[in-house]
Order: structure tokens, then sequence, then C-alpha cells
């Protein structure tokens, strides 16, 4: 064994030369000088945003390089390195991080020598062995034979000693022989694994005391998150340069997080949108010159020059919280140009893709600024990744060499589009990007450098699942000073508590008075099938637009079906979650632009996916019984575009019973929501008058849950913070009653594939579908993390030249 290796690479390129980005010595190099770099780029910014003081920055920035030291000792292993050599499917006894920990924790002359890092070294320890999120109390030996850790091999005594001089140590310590790892003691070996390590996590268990309190609790969790975001890039960019003598990481690292928002790139933000919706034609070349119709409001003011980290922004729909967010954002920046900070970033986020795809084309696509501070870009090419066996990304459960391989796939595609960020200063994107964090999610972790840098907006708040918004409520309580807009139509009770439990600082602005108190709204709230159609038909007599919301996709194939039979030569659409994504893309663009005509009606059968996901404003609106969030969500499609200066009538909402002898008919919701939702449109329909926004959100207060927030399972959810010394993955959402799904004959027919005869990860994306759960799904084939659901078992309806159809769903038996 010549050199010990951290990856595989190439070797009829290289031969027995391996290049350096694949040396155990380089890497491990690498990752250290990642480590130190992020340290320095945004490190005090962290630190600030998580409310730690200054003073703990060399404490931080010594044991985040200490973390990176200790990643991959373990790879000198003869189980790893014959996995990158020439066993890929090898059964390694232990993974290389968890023997990275027993070496330095229960080896005498290692935890010697790093003694005086006694303040740091637990915590870099720990922060080492998740770098790969698969560590816990379930973590446990294979059944397998012993190996040997080739701790008496130069590389290794080279590690070493630059770790020595890097971290102002003593000479480090020399071993004259390998030491050899059995499984159990009744092995031969100078360590017996099983063993070994319950000790050690015993040990780690008793250590939690120390961590009790806010403060290390934050410091362990930046110096994890850190440490893993310093791993991928390392990986990245030396697998890209291939030679040392070819890249930088610090320059990387340092020139990436300094690419930053302006105010007067705000400003043209605004001043495009602004234009794009003017009826004047724009003559000022002057890029924050606003067109002369344009009026800022005061609510729009207030949410600017709000002074508070922390802001919430209530208003209903057609208020202006978008613009008044950019506003917001500009302050920030302003205030971040001021202090000298050249890196200042928005992460706009939203509770689905639907909801982001729009957002970014209103305001973004429009901006007038260069489209790559607006998405992904892939900054470090696929081709050039290192090539990590596929085992380091596989789960320890199954040994699928090829489905192993599709998983490290999406991990180094998940890593690809996270760094991209790291040089993005303007991300709209899913809430998931950013409170995945909170839950270990891999693309979460690896953005965590560029998220610290931002200042955030998360709209539609009231649509987060208890566990998303459970983890936005643990985001804010750890990271208290990082700038942070939340912004909803209406919010329950008990989460405006929840939300000021954790931060008191919390500034509530409302929304318009005008637009608060504009009559909007007729709702009936026990509509029949005669009165129903009768509605339907002196709507469309003046050429008026409806939307009709259905609880589930088969009711809404069937109203759709009903409606195209009663009005053959009427445009007649339909809109739900089972079309694969650019079919939905397609259909989504064509319903706005009929929703936009005067001269002809238009009817539009959607399920839960228009309470956001379409900015459109119905004449009429059909909608079943569901739960208040979602009733007000799908009465903010209703006469949207009537503003104080131009009102229009109060509007007709006909609410529906849900069909009768349906098993569950309550699903997906829950019966008391739907009780609640019956209780809340009677008392509103009791007042006897139009209804405008703020009556539905003071019925919607008198309706809240009094129970207090369950603050305990939220952090223990939190897993980002609460593991301490266990680094797993969670859940970012709730489970659901879907899953989304490839179909077979799209993967047969898909071109775009990458090097590895993968389909593209935009392609998947493109093509995915939803459908119902069941077991099944368990059984089917994978590409990543998706199911490819077989021909027999998935129909597609779907004619790709009309863009007819009614979508996915399960086959009869």
């Amino acid at each position: 064994m010549n050199r010990l290796l951290a990856k595989s690479y190439d070797r009829q390129k290289h031969g027995t030369t391996p290049p350096d980005y694949a040396l155990l010595t380089q890497h491990s190099r690498d990752v250290a000088m990642a480590c130190d770099a992020l340290a320095r780029a945004v490190g005090l910014i962290a630190l600030s945003n998580a409310a730690l003081s200054p003073a703990l920055f060399a404490r931080f920035r010594l044991t985040l390089r200490a973390n990176g030291w200790i990643q991959d000792l373990g790879k000198a292993s003869s189980h790893f390195q014959e996995m990158v050599t020439s066993k890929p499917q090898i059964k390694q006894l232990m993974r290389h991080e968890t023997i990275s920990g027993l070496l330095i924790w229960l080896d005498d002359r290692l935890r010697q020598w790093l003694s005086p890092l006694s303040e740091t070294l637990l915590m870099a320890v720990w922060g080492a062995m998740g770098h790969h999120r698969k560590f816990d109390e379930r973590t446990t030996p294979e059944q397998c034979l012993p190996l040997t850790v080739h701790v008496a091999h130069p590389d290794f005594t080279a590690i070493l000693s630059e770790m020595s001089t890097d971290l102002e140590l003593e000479a480090q310590p020399c071993f004259d022989r390998n030491l050899i790892i059995a499984r159990t003691a009744k092995e031969s070996g100078d360590v017996a694994a099983r063993e070994a390590l319950r000790d050690l996590q015993d040990d780690f268990t008793e250590r939690e005391v120390d961590f009790t309190g806010d403060e290390e609790r934050r410091l362990l969790a930046l110096i994890k998150g850190f440490g893993i975001a310093a791993d991928v890039a390392a990986s990245a960019v030396a697998a890209r340069g291939q030679w040392a003598t070819n890249y930088s990481l610090a320059a990387y690292v340092t020139e990436s997080l300094a690419v930053g928002l302006t105010p007067e790139d705000l400003s043209a933000l605004i001043s495009t949108w602004a234009w794009e919706r003017s009826r004047y034609e724009r003559h000022n070349q002057e890029p924050t010159a606003l067109p002369p119709d344009f009026t800022v409001r005061d609510f729009q003011n207030a949410v600017a020059r709000s002074e508070a980290v922390l802001t919430l922004a209530q208003a209903g729909c057609g208020s202006g919280k978008s613009l008044a967010a950019y506003m917001w954002a500009r302050t920030w920046c302003q205030r971040a140009t001021e202090m000298g900070r050249t890196n200042f970033r928005v992460f706009f986020c939203l509770p689905t893709t639907g909801t982001t795809t729009e957002h970014f084309r209103d305001y973004a696509l429009e901006s007038g600024l260069d489209t790559s501070l607006c998405h992904a870009r892939a900054s470090v090419d696929l081709r050039t990744m290192a090539e990590t066996a596929a085992q380091e990304e596989a789960s320890e459960e199954g040994r699928d060499i090829a489905a192993a391989a599709r998983t490290a796939l999406q991990a180094e595609r998940d890593k690809i589009e996270s760094l991209s960020l790291w040089s993005t200063p303007l991300v709209v994107t899913t809430a998931d990007t950013v409170l995945g964090l909170m839950s270990n999610a891999r693309r979460a972790i690896y953005s965590l450098p560029a998220i610290m840098c931002s200042a955030l907006v998360f709209d539609e708040i009231h649509a987060f699942d208890e566990q998303l918004f459970g983890h936005l409520l643990i985001f804010l309580k750890h990271f208290p000073r990082l700038p942070v807009l939340l912004m909803t139509a209406s919010l329950p009770e008990e989460r405006r508590r929840a939300i000021t439990h954790v931060r008191p600082d919390l500034c509530v602005i409302h929304g318009p008075e005008e637009f608060e108190t504009l009559p909007r709204y007729r709702i009936n709230d026990s509509a029949t099938d005669d009165e129903t159609w009768q509605a339907v038909e002196q709507c469309l007599a003046a050429h008026g637009k409806i939307l009709w919301v259905r609880n589930r996709v088969d009711w809404a194939n069937h109203t759709f079906t009903e409606c195209r039979k009663r009005y053959p030569s009427l445009y007649v659409d339909l809109n739900h979650s089972r079309f694969r994504y650019k079919d939905r893309s397609v259909r989504h663009r064509r319903v706005i632009d009929h929703f936009k005509t005067t001269d002809a009606g238009a009817i539009l059968i959607a399920t839960q996916v228009a309470e956001m996901s379409l900015n459109l404003s119905a004449d009429l609106l059909i909608t079943d019984l569901a739960p208040i969030p979602s009733l007000i969500q799908r009465l903010g499609r209703l006469n949207r575009r009537s503003v104080p200066e131009h009102p229009q009538p109060p509007q007709p909402a006909l609410v529906r019973a849900l069909p009768h002898g349906e098993v569950h008919v309550e699903l997906p919701y829950e019966k008391t929501e739907l009780d609640k939702a019956r209780q809340w449109l009677h008392a509103l329909v009791e007042r006897g008058q139009a209804l405008n926004q703020r009556d539905l959100a003071e019925a919607f207060a008198a309706y809240s849950d009094a129970k207090d927030y369950d603050f305990t399972t939220a952090e223990e959810h939190a897993v980002f913070f609460s593991g301490l010394w266990r680094t797993r993955p969670g859940l970012t959402r709730g489970e659901g009653y879907t899953v989304s799904i490839l179909l077979e004959a799209d993967v047969r027919a898909c071109h775009e594939r990458d090097i590895q005869g993968e389909p593209t990860r935009d392609w998947i994306r493109q093509h995915e579908v939803a459908i119902p759960f069941r077991d099944a799904v368990l059984k089917w084939e994978r590409l990543g993390v998706i199911r490819v659901a077989p021909h027999n078992a998935v129909a597609y309806d779907y004619n790709e030249e009309t863009h007819d159809g009614t979508g996915a769903q399960w086959k009869r038996n």
C-alpha cells in the first residue's frame, strides 16, 4: 500500500499515481483548510445570529479545524482502503467516521497529545463522527472480519504532523505498528469494536449534562454544520482541480461567500416589478425609478421600517406583502452595507413548489437582475465531482450496489445545488431548504454558510404543517439575531402565542385598514346542487371566472367531467397534484392566461393546489368544506382584484357539504377541523352582511385552540440542536397521504441522462408525479429517492398535444 486514499479515482486515467484530491493526506488538509476558511468568512456572522459572544470566535475556529482534521482519520482502515480500490461492495466492520471517533477518544496516546484541546475536543469529535449524518446509539459493528487501521503508515503520520502544527500541539505520537479492530472481545485484536463503541456511546450520554444550556448547544450545532459543509466543499473543489496546485479551498470559500446584494439591486427589482404592472411605458432608464402610478402603501412602509429582528406581517391577499418583503430586505441590506458587509443575501421561502415557482416568475425572473441571482447556479460540474464510493452515502440497510450508487449520485447532486447557493445572493426556494436544517437535511446543512449570511422571508406560514412549523419555532429560538420576516394572511392564535413564546421580541404589523375592511365575500355555508348550478349559470352569463375547489383528486376529476359535459364550448380546466410537474406548469400558465381575459367565462376545477399556487381572481368560488385556514386561503382567490381605489361588488362563495356515503369522507383532513370550520362559517353567515378579510380573521381567532404549543416535541424533532452527539436525518415535514413517483414509460423514454446513465435531476423534477400512498410503492425500483411506478400499477391520462387529461391514478386490479 503506497498511499492511503480518501476517494476512489479514475485508474485508467491516472494509473497507480492517484491525483491529489484522492489522497487521504490532501483531503484531510483540504477539509481542515475549508473549515478554517468558513470560520473566517462567516463564523462571526453565524455566532452573532445565534446570539453567541464574538469572544467565542477563537474557540469556534479552533474546534472547527480540529473537527476537519479528525473527520477522516478512520479512512486509514483496511476495509475502507479496499472499498475505494478493488472491492467497492465490501462490508466494512465500521464506517470510517466511527473509527475516527474511537481512535481519538479511546487511544491514550492520541488523547494525551490532544489534551490541550480539552475545552474543544468533545465538540470536535462529535462533529467529526456525525459528518455523514449516520451516527447515534443505533450504530453497531457489522458482522464481518477484523480490520487494520494503518496508524503506522507514513501518510497517517504525516496527517498527525500537519494537524499538530495547525492546532499548535506538541509533537504527534508515532505508532510502531498498526491497530487491529475486531468485532468483539472474543476475537483477536487491539480493540473490540462492539464493547469499545458501547463504552464510547455511554460516555457521550453521560456528557450530555454539559449541553443543557442554549449556548453550548448552538455552538456545537454550528461546528457540526460547518464541518459537514467544509467536507462537501473540499471534495467538490479538489476533485475539480485534481492536483493541489490547481485549486485553493480558501479562495473558493472566500470568493463564493463574498457575493452579495446591494440596496440598489433590490431597488431595481422593485422598480422592474412596478413598471411591468404600470399603464405607463418605461422611458426612464434609471434602474431604480418608479412609475408615476405606483404607490407605496403605509403597510408596506411599516414593514420596511421595522427595526425588529423578527417581524410578522399579517395581511390579507392583495395587500402587497411580497413587495413589502423586498422593501424590508432592502432596509436590512442597507444596514449591512453601513456595517461594512458585502455578502448580504436574501432567502425568500415559500411552502410549496407551486408558490415558489410563481413567486420566482413574478418577482425574480422579471427583476432585470442577472437570473443567476435567483436560482441555483451549478458552479461545480457533476462530471468533476469526487468519485466517492457509493457506500459512503448509502444507508446501512441493504447492500444493493445499484441502489447504493443511485443514493450516492443523489447526494452528489444535492452537494452541487447547495454549493451553488454559496454564490447566489437571492434565493427563491421552498421553506425546506432552510428549515430542513432542523432535521439535518442534507441540502439545508450544505447551505448553512449561505443561510447565515442572509435575511430570511418565510411566506404563508399558516400553511406549514405541525412538523415544519415546529422547526420554524426552534430555528427562530436558536438564531435570535438573524433577520427574519414572517408573512401570513391569517394565523391561528395558538401559533402566534407559540412564536411570541420563543421570541418575545416579535413585532406584528397588520395589513392596511382599507384592505382588511373592504367587503369582498357573500358566503353560503350550505349550498345545494340547484343553488350551485344556478350560481354557475349566472356567473358565466356575465363572462365571469369560476374557481371550484374539491378536497380530493377523484372528486375534482368527477366535477371536471360534469362541467365539460354541461359546457362543451367553454374553457373548463383541471388542476391538481396528480400531473407531472412539467404538465402542471403548462396547465398553470394556461389557467392564469384564461382568467385574465374579459370577454369569456371560464371554469377551473382544482384541489388544494389552488390555495396558494394560483395568483388569480375568481368571480365565483365553490368549495368543499375544509379546515378554516384552507377556507381562508380559498376565499383569498375570490374577488382578489378588488382594491380600495377601485372596489368591486362582493362576490359569492358557496361552501358545499362533503359527499355522503364514502368511507373516511373527511380525509385528508381531521373531523375535528371540519367541525370547527362549520361553526366558523355559521358564525360568519349569522352576521348577515358582506364579509371582509378582517371578519374572517377575527372569527378564526374565536375558534383557535387554547392549549399551549408542544415545545418539547418540537425541540426533540429539531435534531440539529437536540441531537448533540447523535447525528441522523429526521423529518422536515409530517408524513403525507401522497408519494412522488416516476412513470416507468417516462424513464424508458428519457434521453436526458448524466454520465452515470441516470436521468438528470432536472428531468426527474419535470416528470415526478404524486399519487396516494400504498404499501406496494415500497417494493418498486428507485431512482435516487424516487420510486418508479410499473406500467401495470399506475395509469396516466394526459394528451401531449392538447394538454388535456386527468392525470395519474392507481389502476384497478
